[in-house]
């Protein structure tokens, strides 16, 4: 049994990000409740920097492990961006950083920000028309029947989200009809959140799951330059879409319940199977070649506009290329795409699995290296988790 309080504390003495050190505590012991491991198991995996349930998520060998991004490295280079992640650490920000140099279209139109103490700061698309007083949210969501709200900065997985609509006299949050009082209780409880243009997505998409919207994860890479006067290169080293299922909510996050198949970033084309994460699988069974509620089979076809979308990303990466590491979230539009937000730090797990082994590409292993992946001993950690070891009585 691990002491896992002990770990973190060992963790973030060793130099891990005080924040990251939580995240990473809390995802070995998901691993270790989803994936049990024998003892030889975890020393063979923690010794090379992985969680011991990779094995199996993975199908490590002693062949292959190399071609992995390893969890614990992964952990201590972050921060792999500097100083300018702030264009990208809260979404009003990135509004502002994105309205210009063409990039303008990628954003949903900014209604309204609620600061930490209540205050209301109106954004560059607030309705002239609507009083700004305490009804506007309510005003602003009968005039454009469908709003999202989200925490502004400081979630992940898609805790938070929130989707109203006003339809026919009635109010509903995340498709659930919901009473006068409880969104007067929505709207008081807000604090640092920012209220946007819900962004639907594409018919084509809609087929496969059409209760919530899909998303597109898209991680992109800035190669290290063989001059330091050439112009800046980029590389997709990963790209997934999430779907929503009847667990999930309104989010399609695979935290949330989703599903997430990989696609080819050149052609947009649908991998054969997709995953989920093991604790939503009922059978244990967590890979899919159909959504597990509309049953919709994938294969063989692709996502709708991909060549605009593709483009409009590699553009946005040229825009703000002082930054090295980007995780786009994506939504496709009727006409054209939504970014949703663009992490710095995106998780790099279940992903090697829907798409392939990280660090297998000769030039993604480059820019890791560049970012000091090598530096850190597995060995390490398998101490510091040995050290956590509590004895059955």
């Amino acid at each position: 049994m691990t002491n896992y309080e002990y770990l973190l504390e060992q963790l973030r003495e060793s130099g891990m990000d005080f924040k990251w050190a939580k995240m990473f505590v809390k995802k070995l012991s998901d691993d270790e409740q989803a994936f049990p491991a024998n003892d030889e198991t975890k020393k063979w995996a923690l010794t090379k920097g992985f969680y011991p349930g990779r094995v199996e998520l993975y199908g490590l060998t002693e062949e292959n492990y190399k071609d992995y991004l390893p969890d614990y490295n992964y952990f201590m280079i972050h921060p792999i961006n500097h100083h300018f992640k702030i264009w990208v650490n809260d979404k009003l920000t990135l509004k502002y950083v994105l309205n210009s140099n063409g990039c303008d279209d990628t954003m949903p139109a900014y209604y309204l920000y609620v600061e930490n103490n209540g205050n209301y700061t109106y954004l560059m698309d607030a309705p002239a028309s609507i009083a700004k007083d305490k009804d506007f949210l309510l005003n602003l969501l009968k005039q454009k029947g469908t709003l999202a709200v989200k925490p502004n900065s400081g979630t992940s997985g898609g805790r938070g989200f929130m989707k109203l609509e006003y339809r026919d006299g009635d109010l509903y949050e995340n498709n659930k009809p919901i009473t006068a009082k409880a969104f007067e209780e929505i709207v008081a409880s807000l604090k640092n959140h920012i209220v946007t243009e819900y962004a639907y997505q594409h018919a084509d998409i809609a087929k496969i799951w059409p209760a919530s919207e899909c998303t597109l994860r898209v991680i992109m890479v800035k190669l290290p330059y063989a001059s330091p006067y050439d112009a800046a290169k980029w590389q997709c080293v990963v790209s997934y879409a999430r779907f929503g299922t009847s667990i999930s909510g309104g989010a399609s996050n695979l935290s949330s319940g989703g599903i997430g198949i990989g696609f080819d970033f050149e052609t947009g084309q649908f991998s054969d199977f997709g995953i989920r994460y093991k604790r939503f699988c009922p059978d244990g069974e967590w890979k899919c070649t159909e959504h597990p509620d509309t049953h919709v089979v994938w294969k063989d076809t692709s996502l709708p506009n991909w060549d605009f979308v593709k483009n409009k990303i590699k553009q946005v990466c040229a825009h703000i290329s002082s930054l090295d590491y980007l995780g786009f979230d994506v939504i496709i539009t009727p006409d054209g795409l939504k970014f949703c937000e663009i992490n710095t730090h995106p998780a790099a797990d279940y992903e090697q699995v829907m798409c392939a082994p990280i660090l297998k590409d000769e030039r993604a292993r480059a820019f890791y290296e560049s970012k000091g992946l090598s530096r850190f001993d597995g060995e390490k950690l398998y101490e510091m988790y040995l050290k956590s070891q509590i004895k059955d009585c």
